[in-house]
């Protein structure tokens, strides 16, 4: 049986101010209307992540949280290895080691440039396979039989 991948970016941050942690930066206006968007998006084609896994960054908390509540699905949960700068390999284990628990449906919400580097690693690339902007959606198909990764459609949020 296949199982879907959704890999989020988080939507639009603040910039970084003077004395302010990147750790720190919370979504604008424009990075909630396009979590908004995303939610529409799902529930447009039928998308229900019985699973939303999250960067403990206040912006892909945030992020993962309105696209929970709009798009009526269970609250997301943290995940250390989701952090910025988390290292590639580390994510990698740690996303084959759960991945025959997790849901059919599942999705991930982090950053970049993490998110291009885990992707192309899971397609067999040496290089980041995509660039991820803010607020896109992208969905890999894991199948169980042969165990690779297949890129099934990328969207950034201003087409959705």
């Amino acid at each position: 049986m296949n199982k879907y991948l959704y890999f989020l970016r988080h939507a639009t941050a603040e910039v970084i101010r003077p004395n302010q942690l990147d750790i720190d930066r919370c979504l604008i206006e424009k990075g909630r209307l396009q979590a908004r968007r995303v939610a529409v998006f799902l529930g447009r084609h039928n998308i229900e992540p019985a699973i939303v896994l999250s960067s403990p960054y206040p912006r892909a908390i945030q992020t993962a949280a309105i696209v929970c509540k709009e798009a009526e699905l269970a609250q997301a949960k943290e995940l250390d290895w989701l952090a910025l700068g988390t290292d590639s390999q580390y994510a990698l284990a740690q996303l084959q080691q759960q991945l025959s628990v997790l849901p059919h449906h599942t999705m991930l919400v982090g950053h970049e440039p993490d998110f291009s580097n885990l992707l192309g690693q899971l397609l067999g690339s040496v290089q980041p396979a995509l660039k991820i902007k803010k607020a896109s959606l992208t969905c890999l198909v894991y199948c169980e039989i042969s165990n690779s990764f297949q890129l099934e459609w990328s969207i950034p949020a201003k087409f959705m």
